[in-house]
């Protein structure tokens, strides 16, 4: 598995992105992940949930399907603190329709030394030039 390029810079604080207040600037689905990364990274839930579309769902870790911003920020915020992004693989990007994608990925999350192997899918939408996650599903990744 290859890591995603844009992994580093956004993990470890080298070569932050551009925010305008809390929103980044999402022009291509690169920069969507690396800003996802970033601002799971360092806990920053006006920019994470920014990244999301107002009726945006997500599955997580949790069995309850949250919808809408507010419910994904209750979902971010209720991780434990030490929560980080490890790695993001090098995603598989379709775009089944004009400014749609559809990405799946592995995601190593880890808490503190523990790690936690994910699957991550997510449709993206663009819209006025960016791109924000309009679903999001993830699961542990059983190893074999």
């Amino acid at each position: 598995m290859f890591c995603h390029p844009l992994h580093k810079a956004a993990s470890n604080g080298a070569g932050r992105l551009a925010w305008e207040g809390s929103i980044a600037s999402t022009p291509t689905i690169e920069s969507l992940i690396a800003a996802w990364v970033e601002a799971f990274n360092t806990r920053d839930l006006n920019a994470h949930v920014a990244l999301y579309t107002e009726d945006a769902t997500l599955f997580g870790s949790r069995p309850v399907l949250s919808i809408g911003r507010e419910a994904i920020r209750a979902y971010f915020a209720a991780l434990g603190p030490g929560v980080r992004v490890d790695r993001y693989h090098q995603p598989h990007v379709t775009h089944p329709a004009p400014q749609t994608a559809a990405i799946a990925a592995y995601v190593d999350f880890a808490d503190g030394a523990v790690p936690s192997p994910y699957r991550m899918t997510w449709m993206a939408v663009q819209r006025d030039g960016e791109w924000r996650i309009a679903q999001h599903h993830g699961s542990p990744r059983l190893e074999g």
